[in-house]
């Protein structure tokens, strides 16, 4: 089966592994892939070296062969910066992509960038080829709990577009049971919708010790170290751990914010006013480097902002399943997140206005390390039976058999 999958972001950029691990599990069960993406340029203001001057190249990574069409690439991490090079992807690639792809017959398409769904039906029916929308985020839900969009009219013209698209699929794939329900409470059919969660590796994230070299690095010392790794974003809910550094600032704990985004500048602020010594900031490490960094924490966290509760659901959860290691999640009680934990009892959720339950846990945890290990134990186990890469990718792979013989709607 020839399959193309479209989405913004692909190898090189280590910040996106997603599209990469899926393209060449589905390209290793035996099916045809193509990946239709930009120029790498993901966190700065020029397309990577090696990949500039171009609007249009062919290239073929780990036996999937890539289309990568023109992008705005812009650091700058603001709203509008991100739009542009959102609508500069999707216009290319509607435009090169129709005339680069000859045949598919599937076309898959990830949202966000919201109008990529848009590219994909049209894409879908020029090429006569079954659609499938992936949706990682709920839009435009999600920009409007978070405050991105509130002008009205543009909000039922957003909103109809997700009908239209939903519509216009032959399948969707959902990432929690939650964001099924969001669906068909739109009138999605149920039986149009397939969830599968998003993953990890367990043989790239592995399970050990801990990595005396990473907590040397950090200067950490024997401290109980609470490590955050990811976008600072609209999504992300830093404040707490920045009210639990203050707390605990006389005490044996040490606290790592490592990634980029627009909260970091204020979110170093908040550290300077309180004169922080026991909370460090660090740029993305590498990708070979971060199951190294997961097993450096005696405790991973993972945030979401309490508006974006129900329309996101982070990745970076997986990843720190996969490590074996316990997790905290400051979200609301009832997100996607802490159903997730509670169901594998691998870690903890905390309120987003209640920092000062972070600070509780946070002493429990260190005052109980064998109860910490269970944790990570399950963390690891819960991981390898219910959302490795293996898992999911056959999902994918059951869900692209079957349509490739239903009739078009």
């Amino acid at each position: 089966m020839k399959i193309v999958v479209l989405g913004q972001n692909y190898v090189p950029e280590e910040q996106n592994a997603y599209f990469h691990e899926m393209t060449t599990g589905i390209l290793a069960r035996g099916h045809d892939v193509t990946m239709l993406t930009a120029f790498p340029h993901y966190g700065r203001d020029k397309v990577f070296d090696g990949y500039r001057g171009r609007i249009f190249q062919r290239e073929t990574i780990d036996d999937v062969k890539v289309i990568r069409t023109w992008v705005y690439a812009s650091g700058n991490k603001s709203v509008m910066a991100r739009v542009l090079s959102f609508a500069s992807f999707c216009l290319s690639s509607l435009v090169f992509g129709a005339f680069a792809v000859r045949k598919a017959d599937v076309t898959y398409t990830s949202i966000p960038p919201f109008p990529l769904g848009v590219v994909g039906v049209v894409l879908s029916r020029i090429w006569r080829s079954k659609l499938v929308i992936s949706v990682q985020d709920i839009y435009p839900l999600a920009a409007i709990e978070l405050g991105v969009l509130t002008n009205p009219y543009a909000i039922r013209f957003f909103e109809a577009m997700e009908r239209w698209m939903y519509r216009k699929a032959h399948r969707i794939v959902v990432i929690s049971e939650g964001f099924k329900r969001n669906l068909v409470s739109k009138g999605v059919p149920p039986e149009k919708i397939i969830v599968v969660s998003n993953w990890a590796d367990p043989n790239f994230v592995k399970t050990g010790p801990r990595n005396e070299s990473v907590r040397q690095t950090f200067n950490v010392g024997d401290r109980f170290t609470v490590i955050y790794s990811g976008g600072l974003t609209l999504n992300s809910e830093l404040e707490p751990l920045i009210h639990a550094a203050d707390a605990l600032r006389n005490e044996p704990f040490c606290f790592v914010i490592i990634g980029e985004g627009i909260h970091k500048a204020r979110l170093r602020q908040l550290a300077d006013d309180r004169q922080l010594t026991n909370l460090q900031f660090r740029p993305f490490v590498p990708l070979p480097q971060y199951p190294d960094v997961l097993l450096a924490a005696d405790v991973n966290i993972v945030t979401l902002n309490s508006r974006a509760t129900q329309v996101s659901v982070p990745s970076k959860i997986y990843k720190q399943m996969a490590s074996g290691r316990p997790v905290i999640a400051i979200a609301s009680s009832t997100s996607e997140l802490a159903r997730l934990i509670n169901a594998g009892k691998f870690g903890f959720t905390v309120p987003t206005d209640e920092p000062t339950k972070l600070v509780e846990v946070l002493r429990w945890a260190a005052a109980h390390p064998d109860e910490m290990r269970e944790m990570g134990l399950r963390a690891r186990q819960y991981l390898v039976d219910n959302h490795s890469r293996d898992r999911s990718i056959d999902r994918i792979c059951e869900m692209l058999d079957g349509i490739a013989l239903a009739r078009s709607p």
